[in-house]
C-alpha cells in the first residue's frame, strides 16, 4: 500500500492532472483484455494503488527514480489488449500508463525508419504514414486500439507478419527507462549494462530448476540490445520511444476462399505459402464461423473453413500472386469467393470479438503452432475441449508457423465456473507446445514456458539484468520472472483465522476420540477450560502465520503448473 505522503510526491513528479488515486481509476486500469475469476482477484493484490500518466522521459526517469528508492511495485501499461496478465498489478503498487507519449517524433525517409512515443495507438500510426506514402510492415489485429509500446513489450505477430515477420523484425532502436531511472538507447549503448555491471544478489525462489532462472556471470552485452528488451513484458524497463522500419504503401488487395473441410483447407494453405508470399494469411474455423452466424456476422460463403489472404506490391505483382492463389484453392476443391465478401472480410480484420456477444465473457488463448502439425493440432483441440463454447482462428508467420487463436465464451458472472473455466487458456497453449508449438507470449499466465520460448542465453541476460537493476523486484513483478504470491491481506486473514478457529476444534476432537493417546503424550494440548481454549486459539493463530508466510514464498509459475489439472478434474465434477 502506497503512503499518503508517498502518493503525494508522486503526484508532484508526474503533474497533478496526470495522476490519480481514485477508486474507479484504479479498478479501470487494474485489468487488462481478458476478464479474471473473482477468487483470482481475492487472492493477488491485483489493484493498483495510484495511477501516474507520464508526458516525457524525464518524468518517467523520475519515477521509477522515487519508486525503487521507497521499493514501490510498478507496472507499465498501454492500453491493456493484451490477455496474458503483462499489465496486471501482483503486489498493489503505481500503473505507469503510457498513452500520453503519443507523439510521431521523426520520419525518417531515406533510413526508412520513424519515432514515436511508446503510447502511440498504432491506428494513429498508420493514418499519420499513410499520409506521407508509407507504413509500418506489420501491426497488431487490435491496431485502433493498442499502442506501439505495448506490442513490443507483449511480442508476437500479427497483420503483415506472413511476409515481414512480427513485431521483433521491426524494431531498429528503442529508448528504455532501466528500473534504477537510467535511461537508454538500445541500438547503442548495451555495452553501458556491462560497464554498469555489479554483482547481483540471488534471491530467486531456491525451489525446482524449473521455476529458478540463473544469471550468466560472463555473458557481456553487445551495443545493441533491443532484442533483450523486445516481448520482456515491461519486466527490465519502460519503454518510452520505439523506432520502426517503414515501407512504402503498396496496393492490398485480399482474396477469400472457402473450403467443406478442414482437411482441404490446411493442404491449400500449405500450397498458398509454398507457391505465393501473402501479406497476410489468415483463416477461421467452421466453429468459428457458426458463432458469427449467431450474431448475424457471418459472410455468406460455400464453405465454413475459410482463408483470407492478401497481397501487396504493384498491379502486375499483385495479379501474378491472385492468378496462383486462384489455382491453389482449385486444386483443393475450395470456392474463390466475390471481391465484395473479400474487401469486407478484410475490412473486419481488426475484429475477432464480435462474437463477445454470445459470452457474455470472452477469454482468449494463443499459442504458435507449426504449420505441417496444424492438422493433428485442431483435432487434438476439437477432443479435449468437446461440449466447450470455443472458436479458433489463426495467421501464418514468415516461420512457417500458425499463430493459433482461440475464443472461450463464458460468464464472469458466474464465479465458480468462470474459475474452474479459466484454466482452459492454459491447456490450450499445453496442447499447442505438444503438438510442436511455442507460447506465443509470456507475460504473468505463461511464466512456467519462460526458458523454452526465451532461451537459455537471452533469459539468463534477462534475470543477470533484473537481478542487478532491479533487485527489489519492484518494476511488473510476477512478469517473465516466477516470484512469489504475495497473497492479497485479506487471505492472508482468511488463512490465520480459519487456522485459529480449526485447531482448538481439532485438538478437543482428538482428546474425545483417542483420550489415551492423547493423554499419555500431549495432554497439554488437549483443550479443557476456557483458557486451554483461548491458549489453543493463539497456537491456531501462530500456526495460520507460519502458512501464510509458507503459502507466500511458493513460486507463482509453480501454481499455475500444478493448477491445471486440478481445475480440469474438478470441472468435470462441476458439470
Amino acid at each position: 500500500m502506497i503512503k499518503r505522503k508517498e502518493l503525494q510526491e508522486l503526484a508532484d513528479i508526474v503533474g497533478e492532472d496526470y495522476f490519480s488515486s481514485e477508486d474507479y481509476m484504479r479498478d479501470l486500469y487494474s485489468s487488462d483484455i481478458a476478464a479474471l475469476p473473482g477468487l483470482v482477484n481475492d487472492l493477488l493484490k491485483t489493484k493498483a494503488d495510484a495511477i501516474a500518466q507520464p508526458t516525457t522521459t524525464e518524468i518517467v526517469s523520475n519515477l521509477l527514480k522515487f519508486c525503487s528508492t521507497i521499493g514501490i511495485p510498478i507496472v507499465p501499461r498501454g492500453h491493456g489488449t493484451s490477455g496474458y496478465g503483462g499489465a496486471l498489478p501482483t503486489r498493489n503498487g503505481l500503473i505507469i500508463e503510457m498513452t500520453r507519449m503519443n507523439e510521431v517524433y521523426s520520419i525518417d525517409k531515406e533510413n526508412m525508419t520513424v519515432e514515436v512515443g511508446a503510447g502511440i495507438i498504432w491506428g494513429n500510426l498508420l493514418e499519420v504514414l499513410e499520409d506521407e506514402g508509407l507504413s509500418v510492415a506489420a501491426y497488431p489485429s487490435s491496431a485502433p486500439s493498442s499502442t506501439v509500446g505495448g506490442w513490443v513489450a507483449a511480442g508476437g505477430t500479427g497483420i503483415g507478419s506472413t511476409k515481414y515477420g512480427g513485431i521483433k523484425d521491426q524494431v531498429v532502436d528503442l529508448e528504455v527507462v532501466l528500473p534504477d531511472g537510467s535511461v537508454i538507447r538500445t541500438k547503442t549503448d548495451g555495452q553501458q549494462l556491462s560497464a554498469n555491471r555489479k554483482e547481483p544478489v540471488y534471491n530467486y525462489y531456491p525451489g525446482s530448476d524449473a521455476y529458478v532462472w540463473a544469471p550468466t556471470d560472463h555473458d557481456q552485452f553487445s551495443d545493441d540490445v533491443s532484442d533483450l528488451f523486445v516481448d520482456s513484458n515491461g519486466a527490465l524497463g519502460i519503454i518510452t520511444k520505439v523506432v520502426l522500419k517503414l515501407i512504402p504503401l503498396l496496393n492490398i488487395r485480399p482474396m477469400v476462399a472457402s473450403f467443406r473441410s478442414r482437411k482441404l483447407m490446411i493442404h491449400a494453405l500449405k500450397d498458398i505459402l509454398e507457391a505465393t508470399r501473402p501479406f497476410y494469411l489468415h483463416f477461421v474455423t467452421n466453429a468459428f464461423y457458426h458463432m458469427l452466424e449467431e450474431v448475424e456476422q457471418a459472410p455468406e460463403t460455400s464453405g465454413h473453413w475459410i482463408i483470407l489472404s492478401t497481397y501487396e506490391g504493384t498491379d502486375d505483382e499483385v495479379a501474378g500472386e491472385v492468378e496462383k492463389f486462384h489455382h491453389f484453392v482449385k486444386r483443393h476443391n475450395g470456392t474463390i469467393e466475390p471481391d465484395e465478401l473479400a474487401n469486407h472480410e478484410w475490412g473486419e480484420r481488426f475484429y475477432p470479438m464480435r462474437i463477445k456477444r454470445l459470452g457474455p465473457s470472452l477469454a482468449p488463448s494463443e499459442v504458435y503452432v507449426p504449420l505441417e502439425n496444424l492438422e493433428a493440432f485442431l483435432k487434438n483441440i476439437d477432443d479435449h475441449f468437446k461440449g466447450e463454447q470455443f472458436a479458433v482462428e489463426g495467421a501464418i508467420t514468415n516461420m512457417g508457423e500458425v499463430a493459433a487463436l482461440a475464443w472461450f465464451l463464458d460468464d464472469e458472472r458466474r464465479r465458480i465456473p468462470f474459475l474452474l473455466g479459466w484454466y482452459r487458456s492454459l491447456d490450450f497453449i499445453d496442447i499447442g507446445i505438444k503438438n510442436g508449438g511455442r507460447a506465443y507470449s509470456i507475460g504473468m499466465w505463461n511464466v512456467p514456458h519462460s526458458r523454452s520460448y526465451y532461451g537459455k542465453k537471452k533469459l539468463g541476460q534477462m534475470a543477470d539484468l533484473k537481478q542487478r537493476m532491479d533487485p527489489k523486484k519492484s518494476v511488473n513483478p510476477n512478469k517473465v520472472f516466477s516470484g512469489p504470491l504475495n497473497l492479497s491481506m485479506r487471505f492472508n486473514l482468511l488463512i490465520m483465522v480459519v487456522a485459529s478457529i480449526a485447531v482448538p476444534i481439532v485438538l478437543y476432537l482428538a482428546g474425545l476420540l483417542f483420550p489415551s493417546i492423547m493423554g499419555a503424550y500431549v495432554p497439554w494440548l488437549v483443550p479443557v477450560t476456557v483458557f486451554d481454549f483461548i491458549i489453543a486459539f493463539w497456537l491456531g493463530m501462530c500456526i495460520g502465520y507460519i502458512l501464510v508466510e509458507f503459502v507466500n514464498l511458493i513460486p507463482m509459475g509453480f501454481v499455475l503448473s500444478i493448477g491445471g489439472p486440478f481445475m480440469r478434474l474438478f470441472r468435470k465434477i462441476w458439470h
